[in-house]
């Protein structure tokens, strides 16, 4: 089905307004497929505090990331007391249990999947579901977390999507885009497959986090 005329609008606001991806626009980083690169999304995605992070949360992220904690060997030379301090001078509303999260989740992604996540994708082998549970082994991992990391990740692991995460699709439905992610890859996101899925995703998303409808609306009309 053809996309009309303020369905190709809309979408052109939001990659404009936000081209490319959540964890880019509010933590500064580019998620790529390295070990290091997916050890950073996971880092953002256990400090969310939820599905949607507050200024919080992505400040505490900048901050972990601006010290070097960004690999598994990095945190898991750090001590728990060391990680709470440290969180909690960044502002981080829960400084204990994130910084018990970030230690259980350096752990296990070193003694299980050598540091590397792409090993834990190759545990699923090309399952998409069985990379969601996997996932949930993670300390931190929560619901919150789990929307966080596969709103980004899809781009990298199609097998995870399409994924949208609730605060995405209330934005899609409210500027008149589906709210079904399968539907807004097939009929919507044609153009570049996952990599603007993704990003589609996290401009909602942000859009949503932001309440910014009022002036994506006003350059659609």
């Amino acid at each position: 089905m053809p996309m009309d005329e303020r369905t190709k609008e809309t979408v052109r606001t939001l990659l404009a307004r936000h081209p490319s991806g959540y964890a880019t626009a509010e933590v500064g980083f580019t998620v790529t497929g390295s070990a290091t690169g997916l050890f950073r999304l996971l880092c953002f995605a256990i400090l969310a505090d939820r599905a949607t992070p507050s200024e919080a949360a992505v400040r505490a992220t900048r901050a972990l990331l601006d010290r070097g904690w960004d690999a598994a060997p990095a945190i898991r030379e750090t001590d728990e007391r060391e990680r709470e301090e440290f969180l909690r001078n960044a502002g981080h509303p829960h400084p204990e249990a994130a910084a018990r999260d970030l230690g259980g989740a350096a752990r296990l992604v070193t003694d299980r999947y050598d540091g590397d996540l792409n090993r834990l994708r190759d545990a699923a082998h090309g399952d998409g579901g069985r990379v969601r549970a996997l996932l949930s082994e993670i300390p931190g991992m929560d619901d919150s977390g789990l929307t966080v990391f596969l709103r980004e990740v899809q781009l990298l692991w199609p097998e995870v999507g399409p994924f949208l995460g609730a605060h995405a699709a209330h934005a899609a439905r409210r500027l008149g885009l589906p709210d079904d992610a399968r539907t807004l890859l097939t009929q919507v996101a044609r153009g570049e497959g996952e990599e603007e899925m993704a990003w589609l995703a996290g401009a909602l998303a942000l859009v949503d986090a932001r309440d910014e409808y009022r002036s994506v609306e006003a350059a659609v009309r």
